[in-house]
């Protein structure tokens, strides 16, 4: 080296350097990279116009909520805009139930507002004996006062349209959500719950106040909650189908219609099986969201940051999109405001893909909807939102 020039013998040496580098980087690589693809995960997600933390006290609890306000459509008035709250499931934060569940980008698309609130403790003190969930463990929170108290600040901020305020959640928050139906129905247009059967004494003693519309989507392949229910000497759950049929019977409607929709992706091992109860007082409609082998995860067609116990929770479906199916369901449905008509007539018991209430963007058609299939798989040649029986 000392023979060599000042500046070749320093480009060897530098050479040297790199190349120890670069081998000192690949013996750590099985260490790195979980750090990498995790911080990879945490990365990315659609932008929205507007996304604030709020909070709230309730019975001397300090409450926090997340607001997502995309852009308004054009052509849509400004003013209050309909509102899905969202609740997370068991050990979630608002932000990573956000990131999960592709909300923001049925938010983004038809012009409705997402808010996000937190259970206390990270869950929700639901219709479940307390032996069957987290609530057991860890100091209870007044959840339905929360709830109750979230959906009228929103209104008195100019935020909510109080005829179009729904709720929808997964898991442990699906369940907040049927205790919800049951006991304050009056408060929101309409109910979503995702991977949450009915608790079994609900059957005695759910009673709401009107014919809820209800939504339920559930995997068949569910490890956690089972989609044929599960029974302990503490408590028990009824099966999604009878937990959907539970609602029928509440909201005296018809019997049901089924239908299998298109296998939009063959690769995710996962097919969709519609059943809805139509033609129930009021305008309600009920509709069970069967995801044939799908695990505890909520079906999603766009792109979301999984939470790190998702690759454990089983297949998720990407035939169909919960975003986009949950406002598809809540955006027909409206209530009645105090000295006013309900903004439309029973519009809920009309198919899904139909004009929802007034002043509400129509939601975009889905692929998925455009032809029912039959039990064969064969196409029927049914139009957006006909039955199969």
């Amino acid at each position: 080296m000392r023979h060599l020039p000042r500046r070749v013998a320093g480009a060897l040496e530098g050479a040297r350097l790199g190349a120890r580098l670069r081998q000192s980087c690949y013996r750590a690589a099985p260490a790195i990279l979980p750090i990498v693809l995790l911080a990879l995960a945490m990365s990315g997600g659609a932008a929205v116009a507007d996304v604030q933390e709020h909070h709230l006290k309730v019975v001397g609890e300090e409450r926090r909520y997340l607001v997502v306000s995309p852009d308004s459509p054009p052509g849509q008035p400004p003013g209050p805009r309909p509102v899905l709250i969202a609740l997370h499931g068991a050990m979630q934060t608002p932000e990573s139930f956000r990131a999960y569940s592709g909300l923001d980008a049925a938010a983004e698309a038809n012009g409705f507002v997402v808010v996000y609130p937190e259970g206390e403790g990270k869950v929700w003190n639901d219709g479940r004996p307390a032996a069957m969930r987290l609530k057991l463990m860890l100091r209870p929170g007044d959840d339905e006062a929360f709830l109750i108290a979230l959906a009228r600040k929103l209104v008195a901020e100019g935020i909510a349209d109080p005829a179009r305020i729904s709720l929808a959640g997964i898991s442990n928050g699906g369940f907040m959500v049927q205790k919800m139906a049951c006991e304050q129905a009056g408060l929101f247009a309409a109910y979503v719950a995702i991977m949450a059967t009915a608790p079994a004494n609900y059957r005695e003693e759910c009673r709401p106040s009107r014919p809820v519309p209800i939504l339920f989507i559930h995997g068949t392949a569910d490890a956690v909650i089972a989609y044929d229910g599960f029974w302990t000497p503490v408590g028990a759950t009824l099966s999604a189908p009878d937990s959907a049929a539970l609602y029928a019977r509440l909201d005296g409607c018809a019997g049901p219609e089924q239908r299998t929709l298109p296998d939009l992706d063959p690769l995710d091992g996962t097919r969709v099986v519609e059943r809805r109860w139509p033609s129930c007082r009021d305008g309600a409609v009920v509709t069970l969201m069967s995801v044939e082998r799908g695990g505890h995860q909520s079906p999603a067609r766009v792109d979301t940051r999984p939470d790190l116990a998702t690759p454990f929770l089983g297949l998720r479906s990407r035939d169909i999109d919960a975003g986009e199916e949950i406002w598809r369901f809540v955006s027909a449905f409206s209530l009645p405001v105090e000295g006013k008509p309900a903004a439309s007539p029973p519009g809920a018991s009309k198919p899904a893909g139909s004009r929802p209430a007034a002043g509400a963007p129509l939601p975009r058609p889905a692929p998925e909807r455009t032809r029912a299939q039959n039990s064969n798989g064969q196409s029927t040649g049914a139009p957006q939102g006909a039955s199969v029986r």
